[in-house]
């Protein structure tokens, strides 16, 4: 059987936390993409240098605009209620339609880290993956270096799985891979 996305995404769903509403970035939002991605601390986390043009973020935003139509991945850019700027995104991308799993990916503004603002966001793209879009399996690739994503991620019921030694070839260096997956029945044993 195939994950079927069909009815999940006909349109870009917005999804609400109690402090937060996920939505789709469009490209009003590029300044505020630009300044997430322009950041050292989230560019290292992601293992690539600080973006250094708003001609960056445009591609990135254009990127998941198109790949949402393809029903190939899904990014939302997250703020508070009842303000506007994007603070952080996350979202699903290498998404196996056949296997029924794709890997997460998320940032959040400096500024509003240690505050249980990513796990909120995250807990609400966890929910809509595995209930709405039929997910079995979600995976999780880390730094070795970014121990406050690794605890994110066990905080949320991710399982440690191991290394990859040496996968990426980031900035001059090649890194290791650390990663985690959270299968449905353990989110459901969570809720």
């Amino acid at each position: 059987m195939k994950l079927d996305l069909t009815q999940s995404w006909q349109v870009f769903p917005t999804l609400s936390t109690e402090r937060l509403i996920l939505r789709e970035l469009t490209l009003n939002d590029v300044e505020d993409h630009f300044t997430l991605f322009s950041d050292p601390q989230i560019a290292e986390a992601h293992g690539q240098r600080p973006f250094q043009k708003i001609a960056d973020s445009e591609w990135f935003i254009n990127y998941y605009t198109d790949a949402f139509a393809r029903k190939e991945a899904i990014r939302w850019g997250f703020v508070l209620k009842g303000e506007t700027a994007v603070i952080g995104t996350c979202g699903f991308h290498t998404l196996s339609k056949r296997h029924h799993r794709a890997e997460i990916g998320y940032e959040l503004h400096p500024t509003y880290w240690r505050q249980g603002i990513a796990s909120e966001a995250i807990k609400a793209i966890l929910r809509f993956g595995f209930q709405e879009m039929g997910l079995h399996r979600i995976e999780a690739n880390v730094d070795p270096n970014n121990n406050a994503s690794a605890s994110l991620l066990r905080k949320l019921g991710f399982k440690e799985e191991g290394y990859l030694r040496e996968r990426f070839y980031d900035n001059g260096r090649f890194v290791d891979d650390w990663y985690f997956s959270l299968l449905v029945h353990e989110f459901n044993q969570t809720l």
